[in-house]
């Protein structure tokens, strides 16, 4: 049931994120999820599938997706058509690398927490859970919560593709700041898929220091969180110019929060 929690989450998980999140090896996730592709309760897609192709790409199938629907007493239970449209929509998305990404973020994360005692990722909301948290203030890209050796660190994540321009990225700052003044000073952390880009913004701060003013912010690239972990020394602070650790960023205790 937690793999179809995942999945209802967040929609779409590569078979080495799920791996990450659930299994103690990629092989033990592939025999297990091709099983539950069989019996329908998975569906899954790739692109330009071959010999060195991309992973495949996981969904609810028709079953799970019922089993979503009866464990959270839905009226409507969703037919084999729907749930295969919907995973139709979501394989030919613009924003499929973009959920990806931020996929990836937090299976790195929940693999860390696998792999080192005393790390707990935990918690992980999508999008419309974490605007709904924010009152619509700002739309982060996913809220998550860390926790490493009893240091605990809650976060919202931004996860950039180079799709926009660096002036609107930088002016959801605001925003943030906005949500600040309610009360709600979380630390911001962008991930930049390409590295020069990740320098641009880093310049845009130092000439424009007001934009983070008061607020925390640090960066990483997917490089970084890919060939390390998005836990450990990666994330440059907008004032800093040494990395510092995913644990480094907390400016107090963690409270679990609870979306309406």
């Amino acid at each position: 049931m937690q793999l179809l929690s995942l999945l209802a989450a967040h929609h779409v998980l590569t078979s080495p994120q799920i791996a990450a999140l659930l299994f103690a090896s990629e092989n033990v996730a592939r025999k297990r999820l091709a099983k539950l592709t069989t019996r329908g309760v998975l569906a899954r897609f790739r692109h330009c599938p071959g010999p060195g192709s991309i992973p495949w790409r996981y969904t609810l199938g028709p079953l799970g997706a019922m089993i979503v629907a009866a464990d959270r007493d839905r009226r409507t239970i969703p037919t084999p058509s729907k749930t295969q449209e919907r995973m139709l929509r979501i394989s030919r998305s613009q924003k499929l690398d973009h959920l990806l990404g931020i996929n990836e973020f937090f299976s790195r994360l929940g693999l860390h927490a696998q792999n080192n005692d005393g790390c707990v990722l935990g918690e992980w909301w999508n999008e419309p859970k974490t605007a709904e948290y924010c009152a619509g203030i700002v739309r982060p890209d996913a809220y998550g919560e860390w926790e490493e050796n009893g240091v605990a660190l809650e976060f919202f994540l931004e996860f950039d593709n180079g799709t926009e321009k660096m002036d609107d990225v930088t002016a959801k700052l605001e925003r943030y700041r906005e949500l600040s003044r309610a009360g709600m000073n979380i630390p911001i952390l962008f991930v930049f898929v390409h590295p020069r880009r990740h320098s641009h913004f880093h310049r845009h701060l130092a000439e424009y220091p007001h934009l983070s003013a008061g607020l925390s912010v640090a960066s990483a690239t997917t490089a970084d969180i890919t060939e390390r972990s998005p836990a450990g020394p990666v994330w440059h602070p907008a004032t800093h110019s040494v990395p510092r650790r995913l644990t480094d960023l907390a400016q107090r205790p963690a409270a679990r929060r609870t979306a309406a």
